[in-house]
Parts: C-alpha cells; sequence; structure tokens
C-alpha cells in the first residue's frame, strides 16, 4: 500500500492564488486605506494652498520636537487622560455590574446613563471649564464624564446576558455575592468590558483633548489649539497627527492584547 504524503494547501497552491491570498488580505487591506488615504491628503494639499503637505507637517512636528514642547504636553495629557479613564472603567465596571443584576437599580440608573450617553464630549469640555477653571481637574472630568456611559451600558448588557439559570442556582445554593460577581458575572462579561473600555478611550480622548482645547493649561489640545490661533494649520496638523496616531497605537498594541489576556482569562475561569 502506498502512503501518499499530503501537503499543505500553502504550498500546493500555485503563485496566482498566493498571489490573490495576499492580495486580499487584513494586512493588504489596510495598506490599500493608509495608501489612498496618503494620496486624498496629497490632492487636497495640490488643490487647497491652506492643506498643509505631509512634507510640512512632519516638518513642523520635528520643530516641536526640536523646542521641547511634546514630551511635557503629552505627559500632561496623558496623565489626565489615563486617570479619567481609569476612574470612568472603575466606576463603570461597579454600576454596569449593579444595573445588570439589580431590577431596581436599572430602572434608577438608565436614564442617567442614556442622558450621559446623548451629552457631547464637547458640552462636558465647556461645563467642566466653568466648573473647574484650568488646570488638570477640567480634562480629567472632562474624559471621566465622556467616557463613563459607554463601560457601564456595556458592562450592565453584558451581565444582563448572562444566564439567568446559572444565577439563580449560585444564589439558591447560598453562593456569596462576592463569590457570584467574581466567579460567574465578570468572567462571562470579559469581552464586554474590554468593548466598553475601547469605547471609553476614544471618547475619552475626544474628551480630554477638547478640555484643552477650550481651557487648557498645557497639553496636546492646548498645543493644536495654539497653532490653530497662529493660523499655523502645518503646525496644527502635527498635533493632530501625532494624537490620531497614539489611538491607532492604543488599538493595535495595547488593546488586542489586553482583549486576549480578557478572553484567556475568561475560559479559564469558566
Amino acid at each position: 500500500m502506498t502512503v501518499v504524503e499530503r501537503r499543505p494547501a500553502e504550498e500546493t497552491a500555485g503563485p496566482a492564488t498566493r498571489r490573490r491570498r495576499i492580495l486580499t488580505s487584513g494586512v493588504a487591506a489596510r495598506v490599500t486605506f493608509y495608501v489612498a488615504a496618503m494620496l486624498f491628503w496629497l490632492l487636497l494639499a495640490a488643490l487647497f494652498d491652506r492643506v498643509p503637505t505631509p512634507v510640512e507637517v512632519v516638518a513642523s512636528l520635528a520643530e516641536e520636537f526640536s523646542r521641547g514642547e511634546v514630551f511635557g504636553n503629552f505627559a500632561d495629557t496623558m496623565y489626565r487622560f489615563v486617570a479619567g479613564v481609569a476612574l470612568a472603567t472603575a466606576v463603570g465596571i461597579v454600576v454596569g455590574v449593579l444595573m445588570g443584576l439589580s431590577q431596581l437599580s436599572r430602572a434608577f440608573l438608565e436614564s442617567p446613563v442614556m442622558v450621559g450617553l446623548s451629552i457631547p464630549a464637547m458640552i462636558w469640555a465647556f461645563l467642566t471649564v466653568m466648573w473647574f477653571g484650568f488646570g488638570h481637574l477640567s480634562p480629567i472630568a472632562t474624559t471621566f464624564l465622556t467616557a463613563v456611559p459607554f463601560v457601564i451600558i456595556n458592562v450592565a448588557q453584558g451581565v444582563q446576558g448572562v444566564s439567568r439559570d446559572l444565577r439563580d442556582m449560585s444564589s439558591s445554593y447560598g453562593v456569596p455575592l462576592r463569590r457570584r460577581v467574581r466567579d460567574l458575572v465578570l468572567p462571562a462579561v470579559a469581552g464586554y468590558v474590554m468593548a466598553g473600555v475601547q469605547f471609553a478611550v476614544i471618547m475619552g480622548w475626544n474628551g480630554v483633548l477638547l478640555a484643552e482645547w477650550f481651557g487648557g493649561s498645557g497639553g496636546v489640545g492646548y498645543r493644536a489649539r495654539y497653532w490653530y490661533d497662529a493660523n499655523q494649520f502645518a503646525g496644527f496638523a502635527a498635533w493632530v497627527v501625532l494624537f490620531v496616531g497614539v489611538i491607532i497605537v492604543l488599538d493595535r498594541v495595547v488593546f488586542d492584547r489586553a482583549a486576549r489576556r480578557a478572553f484567556r482569562w475568561r475560559d479559564a475561569t469558566s
């Protein structure tokens, strides 16, 4: 009897098939988007005098680095942003679990959460600057108020999706509430928590930049406003590119790894 060795499909596929797979992969799609975005930017710069070219933006960003403006302002923004998102995550998980487990809590808190979802970050930025003035507190408060409803609503939906039979059974056997939350609820809603935090990061980043724009005493938003008021759009665009790049790095590097860890923890405890 002759044994025929099977080779992987990748080895047996012809050059045309392999090329087609490469061209239709996710990496190719992302590269295509970045190339198309760059070409569109160049087209806008060619059509409109006030739109800076990529070369001018990179030169402006290099000048900001040489002046020592980037690291100090960026550190201020990251401190405010991390503090606001961390607070929103902690409060959002607690309130979301409470809303998911208790009908009375959900009836009491659902309307305020929906109101919070409907208020844009710009309004919170105006209000917190009026309340707290310049400094760290108003950007932190804006980040928190903008981000926390997204964490709450995602966690609450995740808790409601936990099997009611399992919850009733654990309650019938007298399992303490703390253990039910730790061993049953939190592993089941890990994905919802990550989704809520991801929304919180995006919305909170907008919030902190707007608060710095309108009333900051330093930071990325403050520096972007400085160049905008000076009618130097290359400098303004340099800071825009910088904080958009940060969001992309957070999403691709930090959250992808955090999501994998969260799902490993959920699977290990299920």
